[in-house]
């Protein structure tokens, strides 16, 4: 089978562009992710002006961010004297 055939077979095969436009300028995204899911997380969290952005409390200026998992980086990075929940928690353990 040819590598070309192979890619029509697997949907996860990239590249997936993505085609909405930007508000602001007018033009399509054209942003490029080599899955299908990171392409449908991209449009959900950067496209979708109907979802819920968290802001950053401790930050002076207005800081926010389009996924709260981006905040739990954000403030283990920035702010990594701040206690927080889910601050200790490891990677993979879901605490259960």
């Amino acid at each position: 089978m040819t590598s070309s055939a192979l890619m029509e077979r697997n949907s996860q095969t990239g590249p997936h562009k993505c085609e909405r436009l930007n508000p602001t300028t007018g033009k399509p995204c054209n942003t490029v992710f080599s899955r299908p899911y990171d392409l449908t997380r991209h449009e959900d969290t950067i496209h979708n002006i109907r979802k819920q952005k968290v802001r950053c409390a401790i930050c002076q200026e207005e800081k926010m961010f389009s996924r709260s998992d981006a905040l739990t980086r954000h403030m283990r990075v920035v702010h990594p004297e701040i206690d927080f929940p889910g601050k200790h928690r490891k990677r993979g353990s879901r605490g259960d």
